[in-house]
C-alpha cells in the first residue's frame, strides 16, 4: 500500500461510455452507496464490502481493491481513445463516499491533464464533496425524491443535506447537469414532479436529463440472490411531456435512455 493512502474499492471499469459526461468516457464504478433506492440497477454497488456471487454457474466477486497509483495506471491507458473532449467519470454506488482515497487519484489525473467527471446523488457529508471539488471539471447530480419524509423513509437520505450540497456544488461552478430517474411510484408522482420543477427554477442555467427506470440489473440481483423491485415503466411520451413542462420554465431538458 502506498504511504498515507487507502485502497479504493471498484466494481467495474467501463470503457466507451457516452452518457457519463462530455465526449467518450471511461467510467469507474465505485463500490458502496450512502442511500438505498428501490429501483437501483447496480445492486453490486450498494454495500462497501467485496461480495461473492454466482451467475450462470460461475462464481466471482463484486469489488476489487486498487491503490491510487494502480487505478491511475488503469485509467491513463485509455487516454488515446477519448479524443480531445473525453475523460474519466467516477460513478457508483456513491463515488464521493470514498473521497479520502479518491483525492490522491484525482491529484495524479490532473497531473496528466485528464478531464474528470463524477455522477453523484449528493447524499454525502459536505466535507467529502468539498475534498474532491477542486479536481472536478464536470459533475452530474441526480435528483430523486425531494419530499422530506419520502427522501428519508425511502432513500434513507436527508433532504436538507442534499440541498446544501447542491448549493455548494452549484456555486463551485462544477455542476453541469441534473439527471432524474423516473418511476411512477416514487420520483414521478405529481407531488414530486412539482417539487422538482420548483427546485430546478433555482438553477435554470443547468440542463436536465430525464430517463425511465429499467430492469437491466436483473441478472445482477439474481447473482446476489436478492429480489429486484419492479416498477411500472414510464413511457417516453410521459417523459417528453415533462420535459416540455420544464422547458416552459426556461429549463433545458431532454429524454435519454441509459
Amino acid at each position: 500500500m502506498e504511504s498515507g493512502s487507502q485502497a479504493l474499492t471498484v466494481t467495474h471499469i467501463q470503457r466507451m461510455c457516452f452518457h457519463d459526461g462530455p465526449g467518450i468516457r471511461t467510467t469507474v464504478f465505485m463500490k458502496g452507496c450512502s442511500i438505498h433506492c428501490p429501483w437501483c440497477s447496480n445492486p453490486e454497488n450498494i454495500t462497501f464490502a467485496v461480495e461473492t456471487y454466482e451467475k450462470d454457474g460461475i462464481k466471482g466477486t463484486y469489488g476489487k481493491e486498487y491503490t491510487p497509483s494502480e487505478l491511475v495506471d488503469v485509467i491513463t491507458k485509455d487516454q488515446d481513445f477519448w479524443g480531445s473532449d473525453g475523460g474519466v467519470t467516477f460513478s457508483g454506488g456513491e463515488a464521493l463516499m470514498q473521497a479520502d482515497s479518491l483525492v490522491p487519484v484525482l491529484e495524479q489525473l490532473k497531473e496528466h491533464k485528464i478531464h474528470v467527471a463524477a455522477e453523484t446523488a449528493l447524499f454525502v457529508p459536505t466535507e467529502k464533496l468539498q475534498k474532491v471539488l477542486p479536481y472536478m471539471d464536470y459533475v452530474i447530480a441526480d435528483v430523486k425524491i425531494l419530499e422530506e419524509a419520502g427522501c428519508l423513509n425511502v432513500l434513507g437520505g436527508s433532504i436538507a443535506l442534499y440541498k446544501k450540497n447542491v448549493d455548494v456544488l452549484y456555486h463551485s461552478g462544477k455542476l453541469k447537469l441534473f439527471r432524474v430517474p423516473c418511476c411512477f411510484e416514487y420520483t414521478f408522482t405529481e407531488e414530486n414532479k412539482t417539487l422538482i420543477r420548483t427546485f430546478f427554477n433555482q438553477y435554470r442555467d443547468i440542463p436536465v436529463q430525464v430517463f425511465a427506470i429499467h430492469d437491466l440489473g436483473e441478472k445482477k440481483y439474481e447473482s446476489l440472490n436478492r429480489p429486484m423491485w419492479r416498477a411500472k415503466v414510464v413511457e417516453k411520451d410521459s417523459l417528453t411531456e415533462y420535459c416540455r413542462q420544464l422547458e416552459s420554465d426556461g429549463i433545458r431538458a431532454e429524454v435519454i435512455q441509459i
